[in-house]
């Protein structure tokens, strides 16, 4: 007990002696007391009050920071939208256009011939192979009928084989059923062009003594058939002629690509001259093994 009371002594004589030294050593705290001792306790809360403005400014700063990003991130969203629509309508712009131009070139081959026609869309293909057809969006209400043929300004496509009062269907040339009447431009030499098996066409019954040559073009003859005289068929491929043959023939590669075929033409008369009624229809319900 008495050590603790003696401790105490020295702790009280030791802080008088130090609160002697600050007053002899800083003159000001003689004369201003209050002002002198003050100075640290605004110095540390000024530092508090900085640094608590400092972390309130932070705060405020990363709060607006994310409601501007959550401001960009909806204008993104929103102009990614704006974007894929902008997008969609350029690519019904371009389709547009581009049919705009196949119609265009219907309408002025159609001005360029005499004989009228009837513009045609593809609505439909066989996707069978037992045939080579297509289902157009014109019918008899429309003045289309079966045995008329179908061309675009590329060249021939088929003839008409059922015709209902909305919608028709086309045997394409390269059916093993279509066969139309041609020669060969350079020789003048005439000829049938059949489809094959394959879904390609070929030309028959040609002079031995013609001298065709692979690129040759073929074109339709106007004798026989629904399809006046000049339009293109193909182009000839590869010869076939042996020396015991009566007749050679060759390869017909079509002048229309019947894969991309969108709009067609039916000529509905030929002038003075009839319609003539070409090979059968077969019959859509024909196996392929009944066709042999």
């Amino acid at each position: 007990m008495l050590r603790q009371i003696i401790n105490y002594r020295r702790f009280i004589i030791l802080l008088l002696a130090v609160l002697l030294v600050a007053v002899l050593l800083f003159p000001e705290l003689q004369r201003r007391p209050v002002t002198f001792l003050s100075r640290p306790v605004v110095f540390i809360i000024s530092g508090l009050q900085k640094g608590l403005t400092s972390t309130t400014d932070g705060i405020a700063s990363l709060w607006k920071g994310y409601i501007d990003l959550i401001s960009v991130h909806r204008e993104n969203v929103r102009l990614k939208q704006d974007l894929d629509r902008l997008q969609s309508e350029n690519l019904q712009l371009q389709e547009a256009a581009q049919a705009n131009d196949r119609l265009q070139q219907l309408l002025d081959f159609k001005k360029s011939n005499t004989y009228p026609m009837v513009a045609a869309a593809v609505i439909g293909r066989d996707p069978s192979n037992w045939y080579r057809t297509l289902m157009i969006n014109k019918g008899t209400r429309d003045g289309v009928s079966i045995d008329m043929g179908v061309i675009t300004p590329v060249g021939v496509v088929g003839r008409v084989i059922k015709a209902d009062s909305t919608v028709s269907q086309v045997l394409l040339v390269t059916d093993r059923n279509s066969a139309v009447a041609a020669l060969i431009q350079r020789t003048r030499d005439e000829g049938l062009v059949e489809g094959t098996e394959r879904g390609l066409a070929r030309i028959k019954y040609l002079s031995l003594l013609a001298d065709l040559k692979a690129g040759d073009l073929v074109l339709t003859s106007g004798l026989t058939g629904n399809f006046p005289k000049g339009l293109p068929i193909g182009t000839l491929g590869r010869v076939t002629k042996k020396e015991l043959d009566l007749f050679q023939q060759a390869e017909v590669v079509p002048s229309v690509d019947f894969s991309k075929l969108e709009e067609v033409l039916v000529i509905t008369s030929l002038g003075d001259r009839p319609l003539l009624t070409g090979r059968p229809a077969p019959p859509l319900t024909e196996s392929p093994q009944n066709r042999k």
